[in-house]
């Protein structure tokens, strides 16, 4: 991999007293972003069939009204881990009061995740979490060609080390009713509860509809919102449920 390219996009945060001292240095996000397509989307795509939809999201094609997506789940602004879930064709987000499906490449966002920080404790047989961390810091122009490669190395390591809990999530959830059984697991945890807030309930109600499962979903659904014209903006998109080919 030619590394040369990625200099322009090194800035430094130092204060400009102190920059002489130091020779580390960080790329800006769109030399990450190009690092993370250029070192992770090959992987990715070999690994899980993913492809690269720009802004750090990766997808498959919809099959059987749903696509995977892998995101990058960013605790701060220099770095993050991976978070991996499902997108459902059928399934609206809330915007405003509105319901809005998020289908096309540039809207897509997954509907209920996981990432590596409350993981059923898997991450025991994958590796300690900070192995599985990406970020753009702590590059050395002093020894540039080598600190970039070790740059590629760590985002390499990090997405193997990552690897195995999304293959088990997505075994986990290979049928509509083990994502249901998964989607009941997360809202069992405070952590994923705080993150996800109500999602995961509207994304089971649909769900559960979808396959047949469950008892008075639209009832439940309408109950869930206080708001009327939430309320019926939701109803409508639940009652647009596409039968399910069995």
């Amino acid at each position: 991999m030619e590394v040369e390219k990625y200099r322009e996009y090194l800035v430094s945060t130092w204060l400009p007293k102190y920059e002489a001292e130091h020779s580390t240095r960080e790329l800006n996000v769109a030399g990450w972003n190009m690092l993370l397509d250029e070192v992770v989307s090959p992987l990715v795509e070999k690994e899980l069939g993913l492809r690269y939809l720009g802004n750090r999201i990766w997808a498959d094609d919809y099959s059987e009204h749903r696509r995977r997506v892998l995101s990058l789940f960013q605790q701060t602004d220099l770095g993050g881990t991976f978070k991996w879930g499902w997108n459902f064709d059928f399934v609206p987000k809330m915007s405003g009061k509105n319901a809005v499906y998020a289908r096309t490449d540039k809207t897509i966002f997954p509907h209920f995740f996981e990432n590596i920080y409350a993981n059923h404790d898997q991450t025991k047989n994958s590796g300690k979490k900070t192995d599985m961390f990406f970020d753009r810091c702590r590059i050395d122009i002093a020894d540039y060609e080598n600190s970039m490669k070790e740059k590629v190395e760590e985002h390499t390591n990090a997405f193997y080390q990552t690897l195995p809990l999304i293959q088990i999530f997505y075994e986990e959830t290979a049928t509509y009713e083990q994502t249901i059984k998964m989607i009941d697991m997360l809202s069992e945890s405070g952590y994923y509860q705080l993150i996800q807030g109500n999602g995961l309930y509207i994304t089971k109600l649909f769900l559960q509809q979808y396959v047949g499962m469950g008892e008075d979903n639209e009832k439940k659904l309408r109950e869930f919102f206080p708001n009327e014209i939430q309320r019926e903006n939701f109803c409508k998109k639940f009652a647009g449920i596409p039968v399910r080919k069995l």
